[in-house]
């Protein structure tokens, strides 16, 4: 079976101000509080259209984050990772802005581009499907894989 490859995808180092950071998809209706158990690293507001990712590691250290956006449904990453989960969300606008929970200040060295999240053929809502994968081996890393549902 051949490898599903990005359409679209980014790597940059963050810097949190708070151990968990938020990807807002549009228009979200506040924002979801961070989890507090060790099984569950992403959570969605009711309305799908923002993401709360927990940090493993304590406020202002980097974490290097990934998001691999697909055509379709890829397979997980292979390597060492020591969390996967799954998470589904609903997005009413193709760019997406990034947070450390409640600083307005772009948390990214160099922000993602405006048409990460822009597929040909999509129209809003946009419905996505996801996985969060995280490794903590020196700097915790973080990589967020989106398809269409």
């Amino acid at each position: 079976m051949a490898e599903i490859r990005p359409v679209n995808e980014y790597t940059g180092m963050a810097t949190l101000s708070h151990a968990f950071y938020v990807v807002d998809m549009g228009e979200p209706e506040g924002i979801a509080l961070p989890s507090m158990t060790a099984d569950t690293r992403i959570t969605a507001t009711e309305s799908n259209s923002c993401l709360t990712i927990t940090a493993g590691s304590s406020e202002w250290d980097p974490v290097k984050i990934s998001l691999l956006v697909y055509g379709q449904e890829p397979e997980p990453l292979t390597g060492d990772w020591t969390h996967t989960e799954a998470f589904s969300c609903t997005a009413t606008d193709t760019p997406a802005s990034f947070t450390t929970g409640t600083d307005p200040d772009d948390m990214f060295q160099d922000p993602p581009p405006d048409d990460l999240f822009a597929m040909p053929g999509l129209e809003a809502p946009y419905r996505w499907k996801g996985r969060l994968h995280v490794a903590a081996s020196g700097t915790e890393e973080h990589c967020l894989q989106f398809w269409p549902a």
